[in-house]
């Protein structure tokens, strides 16, 4: 089982959930290509203002950027974006769009998403919606995030928005979770 797991992340925090879904996948057996989503804007103009962002883009330097071939090789896809105004980041959803020219050979493959905390309560659950509906768009076959699994249910992790601003240990335990179902569910 081949997993591509696909994010951006300005921050890290979304980064640091799409490690733990490649994590997951690992555990499962799977081969697992760990890819970011080019900025959109220069990167040096965004480091200039931020000296979290110019840690996060070191950090980073060793991802490969996501190409549409990952898609293809992938048995299972795992896409992770921050909350943006109740939608996916711009650069995931330009690197989607830029993936309708594979419409049909996507058809069939398993796939799940993952977004990072947000405090605006229903902000993920928009984001996670926009992603879903493109791999719809394409076929795939949408594996329910791993919230939805939980056992026994953590009612915390069900309500939506989270109070903190970045990944704390029960979101890295339900990434993991993430990519250990979608391993196992694309086999």
């Amino acid at each position: 089982m081949n997993v591509a797991v696909i994010f951006y992340s300005l921050y890290g925090d979304t980064a640091a959930l799409a490690a733990a879904v490649a994590e997951g996948a690992e555990q499962a057996g799977a081969t697992v290509r760990l890819r970011q989503i080019a900025d959109l804007a220069a990167p040096q103009e965004r480091w200039r203002a931020s000296e979290r962002i110019r840690a996060t883009r070191e950090h980073l330097a060793c991802v490969a950027v996501a190409r549409r071939d990952d898609l293809l090789w992938a048995d299972g896809i795992a896409l992770g974006s921050p909350a943006r105004y109740g939608t996916m980041s711009a650069e995931l959803r330009r690197f989607l769009d830029g993936a309708r020219q594979l419409s049909g050979d996507l058809a069939g493959k398993v796939a799940s998403v993952f977004c990072s905390p947000s405090p605006i309560a229903g902000a993920q659950r928009a984001a996670l919606q926009a992603m879903i509906v493109s791999l719809l768009s394409h076929g795939v076959l949408v594996q329910p995030p791993a919230r939805a699994a939980m056992d026994p249910p953590d009612t915390a992790a069900r309500r939506g928005g989270t109070p903190r601003a970045s990944s704390g240990e029960l979101d890295l335990s339900l990434a993991r979770a993430l990519g250990r179902r979608l391993a196992l569910t694309g086999r």
